[in-house]
């Protein structure tokens, strides 16, 4: 029996996470079950569950594709990049990438109450907030200055992605509940808000 290649795995996954996607925005989250993505893909049940095991593990790879490589790019940057800088690119995943937030708010939503898919936005968040940490330390570093420890700078980091994670989660209810909004514009909002 041939074997199948890494490129055909990613791509039948993303085949199967597309279908999920339309799913949950048609029935929730809560109303969505194995058996309508099985449908909507057009996929048997066995080469769904061949791919992923649970929903939990389906919406930990839609969040992973969608956020992920955005942050990972901001992660491997050699510009320095400031937290603004930083959560407008997060929120681009919304607007350019196409994640939609009604889906991470219903997500949030069962999560709350517990079970597996909690302890996978539990380990999602703190990827996020790793990733999001070491973006901003070079930025962070410029702020403290040199003459001080890198444990200030880690702590800034830390600090301000903290508040870019906040902002990210506030424009992501906004939006799913009142649409979308340009993410340029949010964060000048904010900024105008608070001077």
């Amino acid at each position: 029996m041939p074997r199948v290649s890494d490129d055909y795995r990613k791509a039948r996954r993303d085949e199967i996470a597309q279908a999920a996607i339309r799913c949950l925005e048609r029935k929730g989250v809560h109303d969505t079950s194995i058996a309508d993505i099985v449908e909507e893909s057009g996929l048997s049940t066995g080469a769904i569950y061949s791919h992923f095991t649970s929903k939990s593990e389906l919406a930990r790879y839609i969040v992973a594709e969608f956020l992920f490589p955005r942050l990972h790019e901001l992660e491997q940057s050699a510009e320095v990049r400031t937290p603004r800088d930083v959560l407008e690119t997060m929120l681009k995943v919304f607007t350019d990438d196409g994640l939609p937030t009604r889906i991470v708010v219903q997500f949030w939503g069962e999560a709350a109450t517990g079970g597996e898919l909690r302890d996978e936005m539990m380990r999602t968040a703190a990827r996020l907030r790793a990733t999001i940490a070491r973006a901003l330390l070079p930025w962070a570093r410029t702020r403290v200055g040199s003459d001080t420890s890198d444990a200030e700078a880690e702590a800034l980091a830390s600090e301000r992605t903290r508040a870019v994670v906040a902002l990210a989660q506030g424009y992501v209810a906004h939006s799913a509940v009142f649409g979308p909004r340009d993410p340029h514009e949010y964060v000048d909002s904010i900024v105008a808000a608070l001077t």
